[in-house]
Protein backbone atom coordinates (compact mmCIF):
# COMPACT_ATOMS: atom_id res chain seq x y z
CA UNK A 1 0.00 0.00 0.00
CA UNK A 2 2.76 2.49 0.77
CA UNK A 3 4.82 1.43 -1.84
CA UNK A 4 1.76 2.41 -4.10
CA UNK A 5 0.68 5.35 -2.10
CA UNK A 6 4.15 7.38 -2.73
CA UNK A 7 3.05 7.55 -6.16
CA UNK A 8 -0.29 9.37 -5.88
CA UNK A 9 -0.35 12.77 -5.30
CA UNK A 10 -2.77 15.61 -6.06
CA UNK A 11 -2.85 15.70 -9.73
CA UNK A 12 -3.73 19.97 -10.48
CA UNK A 13 -1.00 19.99 -13.03
CA UNK A 14 -3.58 21.03 -15.60
CA UNK A 15 -3.23 24.68 -13.34
CA UNK A 16 -0.28 24.83 -14.53
CA UNK A 17 0.89 26.14 -17.89
CA UNK A 18 3.67 24.72 -20.15
CA UNK A 19 4.30 24.77 -23.57
CA UNK A 20 5.41 23.10 -25.99
CA UNK A 21 6.97 23.70 -30.03
CA UNK A 22 3.68 22.35 -30.84
CA UNK A 23 1.58 24.52 -28.31
CA UNK A 24 3.72 27.74 -29.05
CA UNK A 25 3.28 27.05 -32.61
CA UNK A 26 -0.57 27.35 -32.01
CA UNK A 27 0.00 30.64 -29.85
CA UNK A 28 1.95 32.29 -33.00
CA UNK A 29 -1.03 31.24 -35.33
CA UNK A 30 -3.87 32.46 -32.94
CA UNK A 31 -4.93 35.07 -30.31
CA UNK A 32 -4.54 34.23 -26.95
CA UNK A 33 -8.64 34.83 -26.51
CA UNK A 34 -9.24 32.90 -29.81
CA UNK A 35 -7.29 30.21 -28.47
CA UNK A 36 -8.67 30.12 -25.35
CA UNK A 37 -12.31 30.43 -26.31
CA UNK A 38 -11.76 27.48 -28.95
CA UNK A 39 -10.40 25.15 -26.55
CA UNK A 40 -13.39 25.89 -24.18
CA UNK A 41 -15.96 25.88 -26.67
CA UNK A 42 -14.41 22.27 -28.20
CA UNK A 43 -13.88 20.74 -24.43
CA UNK A 44 -17.22 21.78 -22.48
CA UNK A 45 -19.95 22.94 -24.87
CA UNK A 46 -19.59 20.12 -27.59
CA UNK A 47 -18.53 17.21 -24.87
CA UNK A 48 -19.94 18.73 -21.95
CA UNK A 49 -23.40 20.29 -22.35
CA UNK A 50 -25.97 18.78 -20.18
CA UNK A 51 -28.37 20.05 -22.80
CA UNK A 52 -27.30 17.50 -25.23
CA UNK A 53 -26.66 14.58 -22.57
CA UNK A 54 -29.55 12.03 -21.53
CA UNK A 55 -30.57 11.05 -17.99
CA UNK A 56 -29.25 7.66 -18.57
CA UNK A 57 -25.85 9.65 -19.69
CA UNK A 58 -25.28 11.93 -16.69
CA UNK A 59 -26.24 9.11 -14.81
CA UNK A 60 -23.35 6.85 -16.23
CA UNK A 61 -20.82 9.29 -16.01
CA UNK A 62 -21.67 10.10 -12.87
CA UNK A 63 -21.49 7.16 -11.29
CA UNK A 64 -18.00 6.12 -13.39
CA UNK A 65 -16.70 9.10 -10.91
CA UNK A 66 -18.58 7.92 -7.87
CA UNK A 67 -21.03 10.91 -8.06
CA UNK A 68 -24.71 11.82 -7.84
CA UNK A 69 -26.16 13.47 -10.99
CA UNK A 70 -26.62 16.55 -9.25
CA UNK A 71 -23.09 16.28 -8.38
CA UNK A 72 -21.97 15.88 -12.13
CA UNK A 73 -24.44 18.93 -13.25
CA UNK A 74 -22.92 21.03 -10.96
CA UNK A 75 -19.42 19.74 -12.60
CA UNK A 76 -20.79 20.56 -16.09
CA UNK A 77 -21.87 24.13 -14.66
CA UNK A 78 -18.70 24.69 -13.01
CA UNK A 79 -16.55 24.12 -16.70
CA UNK A 80 -18.76 26.14 -18.38
CA UNK A 81 -17.45 29.23 -16.31
CA UNK A 82 -14.42 30.73 -15.28
CA UNK A 83 -12.56 27.51 -14.50
CA UNK A 84 -13.52 25.98 -17.48
CA UNK A 85 -11.35 28.65 -19.23
CA UNK A 86 -8.45 28.41 -16.50
CA UNK A 87 -8.81 24.01 -16.44
CA UNK A 88 -10.51 23.14 -19.32
CA UNK A 89 -9.45 19.27 -18.76
CA UNK A 90 -9.61 18.92 -15.22
CA UNK A 91 -11.30 15.91 -13.66
CA UNK A 92 -14.78 16.21 -12.22
CA UNK A 93 -13.28 15.08 -8.44
CA UNK A 94 -10.72 17.94 -8.89
CA UNK A 95 -12.99 20.16 -9.96
CA UNK A 96 -15.48 20.09 -7.04
CA UNK A 97 -13.27 19.72 -4.75
CA UNK A 98 -11.61 22.92 -5.76
CA UNK A 99 -15.12 24.95 -5.85
CA UNK A 100 -16.28 22.94 -2.78
CA UNK A 101 -18.62 25.64 -0.96
CA UNK A 102 -17.51 23.65 2.74
CA UNK A 103 -14.41 22.03 4.48
CA UNK A 104 -16.43 18.67 4.76
CA UNK A 105 -17.18 19.00 0.99
CA UNK A 106 -13.56 19.51 0.35
CA UNK A 107 -12.56 16.98 2.52
CA UNK A 108 -15.07 14.45 0.66
CA UNK A 109 -14.01 14.83 -2.48
CA UNK A 110 -10.11 15.03 -1.66
CA UNK A 111 -10.50 11.46 -0.06
CA UNK A 112 -12.42 10.00 -2.99
CA UNK A 113 -9.87 11.31 -5.47
CA UNK A 114 -7.19 9.70 -3.33
CA UNK A 115 -8.82 6.34 -4.33
CA UNK A 116 -9.30 6.89 -7.97
CA UNK A 117 -5.69 7.60 -8.23
CA UNK A 118 -4.67 4.81 -6.43
CA UNK A 119 -6.39 2.63 -8.36
CA UNK A 120 -5.52 4.60 -11.71
CA UNK A 121 -1.89 4.01 -10.20
CA UNK A 122 -2.03 0.38 -9.38
CA UNK A 123 -3.43 -0.06 -12.74
CA UNK A 124 -0.38 1.67 -14.42
CA UNK A 125 1.90 0.05 -12.66
CA UNK A 126 0.28 -3.42 -13.53
CA UNK A 127 0.78 -2.40 -17.23
CA UNK A 128 4.44 -1.18 -16.71
CA UNK A 129 5.27 -4.76 -15.13
CA UNK A 130 3.73 -6.63 -18.48
CA UNK A 131 5.35 -4.00 -20.69
CA UNK A 132 8.81 -4.63 -19.08
CA UNK A 133 8.50 -8.43 -19.18
CA UNK A 134 7.52 -7.95 -23.31
CA UNK A 135 9.94 -5.96 -23.70
CA UNK A 136 12.93 -7.75 -22.19
CA UNK A 137 11.90 -10.94 -24.24
CA UNK A 138 11.70 -9.22 -27.55
CA UNK A 139 14.31 -6.51 -27.07
CA UNK A 140 17.15 -8.22 -24.54
CA UNK A 141 19.81 -6.13 -24.78
CA UNK A 142 17.73 -3.00 -25.20
CA UNK A 143 16.98 -0.27 -22.69
CA UNK A 144 13.36 0.40 -21.74
CA UNK A 145 11.41 3.55 -21.87
CA UNK A 146 8.79 4.70 -18.87
CA UNK A 147 5.21 3.64 -20.86
CA UNK A 148 4.24 6.50 -19.16
CA UNK A 149 6.13 9.50 -17.71
CA UNK A 150 5.16 10.71 -14.34
CA UNK A 151 6.40 12.06 -11.52
CA UNK A 152 7.42 9.43 -8.68
CA UNK A 153 6.62 11.38 -5.62
CA UNK A 154 8.80 8.82 -3.22
CA UNK A 155 11.19 10.40 -0.66
CA UNK A 156 14.91 10.75 -1.42
CA UNK A 157 14.20 10.02 -5.20
CA UNK A 158 16.52 12.36 -7.48
CA UNK A 159 14.89 14.17 -10.09
CA UNK A 160 17.26 14.72 -13.20
CA UNK A 161 16.69 16.82 -16.25
CA UNK A 162 18.91 16.90 -19.43
CA UNK A 163 19.04 17.19 -23.02
CA UNK A 164 21.10 15.73 -25.69
CA UNK A 165 22.12 18.53 -28.03
CA UNK A 166 22.89 22.04 -27.72
CA UNK A 167 24.02 21.74 -24.12
CA UNK A 168 27.88 21.19 -23.83
CA UNK A 169 27.46 20.90 -20.03
CA UNK A 170 24.54 18.90 -20.10
CA UNK A 171 27.42 16.16 -21.44
CA UNK A 172 29.78 16.71 -18.86
CA UNK A 173 26.86 17.36 -16.28
CA UNK A 174 25.86 13.54 -16.54
CA UNK A 175 28.52 11.82 -15.22
CA UNK A 176 28.39 13.93 -12.15
CA UNK A 177 25.05 13.52 -11.34
CA UNK A 178 25.62 9.91 -11.51
CA UNK A 179 28.00 9.57 -9.21
CA UNK A 180 27.19 11.18 -6.74
CA UNK A 181 23.33 9.03 -6.70
CA UNK A 182 24.48 6.12 -4.52
CA UNK A 183 23.50 2.32 -5.50
CA UNK A 184 20.39 2.96 -3.46
CA UNK A 185 19.20 6.19 -4.57
CA UNK A 186 16.54 6.34 -6.97
CA UNK A 187 17.08 9.12 -10.46
CA UNK A 188 14.78 9.28 -12.81
CA UNK A 189 16.19 11.01 -15.97
CA UNK A 190 13.93 13.30 -18.43
CA UNK A 191 15.27 13.97 -21.90
CA UNK A 192 14.19 17.15 -23.03
CA UNK A 193 13.58 16.71 -27.09
CA UNK A 194 15.21 13.78 -28.43
CA UNK A 195 14.08 10.38 -29.43
CA UNK A 196 14.51 6.67 -28.38
CA UNK A 197 17.75 5.79 -30.27
CA UNK A 198 19.29 8.78 -29.61
CA UNK A 199 18.48 8.10 -25.57
CA UNK A 200 19.62 4.98 -26.27
CA UNK A 201 22.58 5.37 -27.85
CA UNK A 202 23.19 7.94 -25.12
CA UNK A 203 23.18 5.76 -22.05
CA UNK A 204 25.32 3.39 -23.48
CA UNK A 205 27.94 5.89 -24.22
CA UNK A 206 27.57 7.05 -20.33
CA UNK A 207 27.57 3.48 -19.23
CA UNK A 208 23.88 3.57 -17.54
CA UNK A 209 23.32 0.27 -16.13
CA UNK A 210 20.82 -2.08 -17.72
CA UNK A 211 20.32 -3.73 -14.64
CA UNK A 212 19.50 -0.14 -12.48
CA UNK A 213 17.09 0.33 -15.68
CA UNK A 214 15.24 -3.08 -15.01
CA UNK A 215 14.93 -2.42 -11.57
CA UNK A 216 13.97 1.35 -11.58
CA UNK A 217 16.64 2.40 -10.03
CA UNK A 218 17.31 4.71 -13.02
CA UNK A 219 14.39 5.53 -15.04
CA UNK A 220 14.83 6.90 -18.66
CA UNK A 221 11.72 9.06 -19.40
CA UNK A 222 10.78 11.47 -22.81
CA UNK A 223 10.13 14.97 -21.05
CA UNK A 224 6.26 15.81 -21.34
CA UNK A 225 6.76 18.93 -20.05
CA UNK A 226 8.05 18.53 -16.43
CA UNK A 227 10.75 20.25 -17.23
CA UNK A 228 9.33 23.90 -18.07
CA UNK A 229 7.02 23.28 -15.06
CA UNK A 230 9.76 22.09 -12.36
CA UNK A 231 12.85 23.37 -13.63
CA UNK A 232 11.73 26.57 -14.95
CA UNK A 233 13.63 25.95 -17.91
CA UNK A 234 16.97 25.50 -16.42
CA UNK A 235 18.85 22.81 -17.82
CA UNK A 236 20.92 20.65 -16.27
CA UNK A 237 18.38 20.33 -13.17
CA UNK A 238 18.18 17.98 -9.91
CA UNK A 239 15.87 17.90 -7.40
CA UNK A 240 15.56 15.41 -4.52
CA UNK A 241 12.19 14.38 -3.06
CA UNK A 242 11.89 15.49 0.64
CA UNK A 243 10.09 13.84 3.48
CA UNK A 244 7.58 15.87 3.06
CA UNK A 245 7.40 15.72 -0.43
CA UNK A 246 8.99 19.24 -1.02
CA UNK A 247 11.41 19.48 -3.94
CA UNK A 248 14.59 20.57 -2.72
CA UNK A 249 17.45 21.91 -5.72
CA UNK A 250 20.12 19.38 -5.64
CA UNK A 251 23.53 20.40 -4.82
CA UNK A 252 26.00 17.76 -6.60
Amino acid sequence: MNKIASWVGLPLLGLCVSLNANAADTLNRNSPLRSATSNHTTTIEKLLDTNTLTQSELQQNAQEWGLTKEEWQRYLQIQKGERGVWSPNLDPLTTLGIEAKTEAERNRYAEMLARKMYERVERELAFQRAYDKAFAKLYPNELPFEVKPHILQASGRVIYFTRLDNCAKCELDISRILSHVDKNTPIDIYVVGSNDKAIREWAKKHQIDPIKVQKRLITLNHDTGYWLQYAKGKIPAAFQIQQDGQWQSLVY
